[in-house]
């Protein structure tokens, strides 16, 4: 009697997980969100996008603070414009750019993870050398 119970909770709770998880990822596989306040013509919208995740990429790592929920943030707002351009451009230059947009992600993932810190400890190794102890100006050595 207890297996059989088992089983039954089991295989409602499949059943839930298998509704659920169709209902939620083939809406967002197939139909995407978009902007559709970005009306720009496909030339001009995908330049503005790759000149977008170049700044953001500079921008980035240019700044001492890398927070990466903004990233996510900032990233999302770039996909539904991007989705938006992909009902009306060509395929392959989406897709590159979209590639290209994953890959600058990952790396500033893996900056926030590995070098920024390590940035920072430089950053702060040479300001504290940079100050000298007494008050005689610090000369270079040849």
């Amino acid at each position: 009697m207890g297996r059989r119970v088992a089983i039954a909770i089991y295989s409602v709770a499949l059943m839930y997980l298998v509704v659920v998880g169709f209902a939620s990822v083939i809406p967002q596989v197939f139909w995407p969100p978009v902007d559709e306040s970005f009306d720009l013509d496909c030339a001009d919208g995908l330049q503005l996008l790759e000149h977008e995740i170049d700044e953001l990429r500079l921008t980035y790592l240019s700044s001492p603070e890398s927070d990466p929920t903004t990233l996510r943030e900032t990233l999302a707002a770039w996909d539904l414009r991007l989705n938006e351009l992909a009902t009306r451009c060509d395929k392959d230059e989406v897709e590159l750019l979209n590639r290209y947009r994953h890959r600058v992600e990952l790396n500033l993932q893996r900056y926030t993870r590995e070098d920024a810190p390590l940035a920072e400890r430089v950053h702060q190794s040479l300001e504290s050398d940079a100050s000298p102890s007494n008050n005689e100006p610090a000369e270079p050595t040849p």
